[in-house]
């Protein structure tokens, strides 16, 4: 991927920034748990403050509350070196999104989302700097911006000023079925905007909710590639849980890694962590397969570290002394797995 690195800023991430409240206790319902941590969260601001840690130039777009945390993920930004010009702050009274987290068993996390007309979903285009988008060699949207007006429009906004500026589009899928109002109008809007991206990463289930009108029987990774690829898209990249990830580029070049056996604390956050690996390898220009495998380490890192994504997302030397020291599994998923 031609990445114009010349710019003030690597990477712009857009959509939410939330507050996560993480269980203290492990292994008990939520009725059982005493107390929590706090961390800034959402898919797109995990993002952002893995890549940061890696090592990338990194800003981000957004609007947050005009409150105290509001405050508070403004100055975990600062502190984590990512460059803030493009948050901005609600004067309506609305507040930040939250996730409440509770942790069953290693394998049965989960989290309660209060997502109900939150400070994200109503920033508006006029709130969209070109300079801003200008500035960076990619921005990367996230899917669940998508899902309401006027944020909706706000990505759309993103997206043409990138396009015209030489800014390469990426989309993190990052599907919620709770914020939207019908498979369909997710479908519709996911392909709109799919196919005006160079880079798209999801999982399979995501793929499924994009493709529902165009493919709504396919469970093929390589035939969901080739139709986004055949659209433009220059790399497309699916996570498949326990069986590790593919990835396919319009080169023609096909990618599958296995995942790093670890002990799991929490399920959560492996996959923004496995993108902030990955995205750090694509814009240092490293072989794909080698993008991957930071991914994956960093994903690893994260389901067997503290219960919470942002404050278990690694450093690069983190990241390398773990893939020295831990072995990939082989790639084994069968189609229709």
């Amino acid at each position: 991927m031609d990445l114009a690195l010349d710019r003030n800023l690597d990477l712009i991430l857009v959509g939410r920034a939330g507050i996560d409240f993480n269980a203290s206790q492990l292994n008990r319902p939520f009725a059982d748990v005493d107390s929590y941590t706090k961390s800034v969260g959402g898919s797109p601001a995990n993002i952002a403050q893995g890549v940061s840690r890696l090592g990338l130039r990194t800003g981000f777009v957004g609007k947050i509350s005009k409150d105290g945390m509001g405050d508070y993920i403004e100055d975990t930004f600062r502190k984590a070196g990512i460059n803030t010009d493009g948050l901005v702050r609600d004067d309506q009274g609305a507040r930040n999104c939250m996730a409440i987290t509770e942790v069953l068993t290693p394998y049965n996390s989960s989290s309660y989302f209060y997502r109900e007309l939150t400070a994200d979903l109503l920033l508006r285009p006029e709130e969209i700097s070109e300079q801003y988008i200008q500035s960076a060699a990619a921005v990367m949207i996230s899917g669940t911006a998508l899902s309401q007006s006027p944020s909706r429009e706000a990505v759309f906004t993103i997206i043409e000023y990138a396009r015209r500026n030489g800014t390469k589009v990426m989309l993190d899928i990052d599907y919620r079925p709770f914020g939207w109002k019908s498979p369909i109008e997710t479908a519709i809007y996911y392909s709109l905007a799919a196919e005006k991206c160079d880079l798209i990463i999801g999982n399979r289930e995501e793929f499924n909710a994009v493709e529902l009108l165009s493919m709504p029987d396919n469970r093929d990774d390589a035939k969901s590639a080739a139709a986004f690829l055949a659209k433009g898209v220059e790399i497309v990249i699916i996570k498949e849980g326990p069986h590790g990830s593919c990835a396919y580029t319009r080169s023609g070049e096909e990618v599958c890694l296995g995942v790093i056996p670890v002990e799991v604390k929490k399920t959560f956050g492996s996959g923004d962590a496995y993108a902030a690996g990955t995205l750090y390898g694509l814009f240092k220009n490293i072989p794909l397969a080698e993008a991957m495998a930071l991914g994956t380490a960093c994903a690893a890192i994260v389901l067997a570290g503290p219960v919470s994504c942002a404050d278990a997302l690694p450093d690069l030397q983190q990241t390398i002394d773990f893939l020295k020291e831990h072995p990939l599994a082989p790639y084994a998923r069968k189609i229709g797995d």
